[in-house]
């Protein structure tokens, strides 16, 4: 009697050697020009999302009140805007473990007991940001004085920060087309 359609034969194939499908490259503590790149590339982002976001608040403040701009200082405004940068990089923590500005640099945040990252992984880190960056890079430049190499933020979200290098391949891309 056939195998089902829907099996699927797990063992390797006998001239080859056992050796596992994918192999992941070593990752390793980021460098600080690598955190700022991606922070800045992130921020040149999220300067055109808030500029979406703050079209879409005058327009509701306009329906609502009748105003065609909204008052400098307006709490509700400013919360606002801090929902939309969090929602930013914990919607791409949350999904992708990485925003768009880390993947070009390619870092990626990683929970430290192996699990996927949660909603509290990604609202402390985001929390403890602010001060990790602002206070003159305090809590970033920790990272070298941590035996971990994490910072405050890391610390903070049971996460840590980790940087893919590039694959070196000894192959150029030509050699790897078939000759006809």
């Amino acid at each position: 009697m056939a195998a089902p359609c829907h099996s699927i034969n797990l063992r390797p194939h006998p001239n080859q050697p056992d050796k596992p499908m994918t192999t992941r490259p070593q990752t390793r503590a980021p460098g600080l020009i690598h955190m700022i790149g991606a922070l800045i590339y992130d921020w040149l982002i999220l300067i055109g999302v808030l500029m979406v976001a703050g079209f879409v608040a005058v327009g509701f403040n306009k329906l609502v009140t009748g105003q065609d701009a909204i008052a400098p200082g307006n709490p509700l405004f400013v919360l606002w805007n801090i929902g939309i940068i969090y929602l930013y990089f914990a919607g791409f923590w949350l999904t992708k473990r990485q925003t768009v500005g880390m993947r070009v640099w390619r870092l990626h945040i990683e929970s430290t007991n192996g699990r996927p990252l949660g909603w509290m992984h990604c609202t402390l880190r985001f929390l403890t940001a602010l001060p990790a960056w602002g206070l003159l890079l305090a809590g970033i430049l920790w990272r070298y004085t941590d035996r971990e190499r994490r910072s405050w933020q890391d610390r903070a979200s049971w996460t840590t920060l980790r940087h893919t290098p590039k694959v070196k391949s000894g192959k150029s891309v030509r050699q790897n087309k078939p000759s006809a």
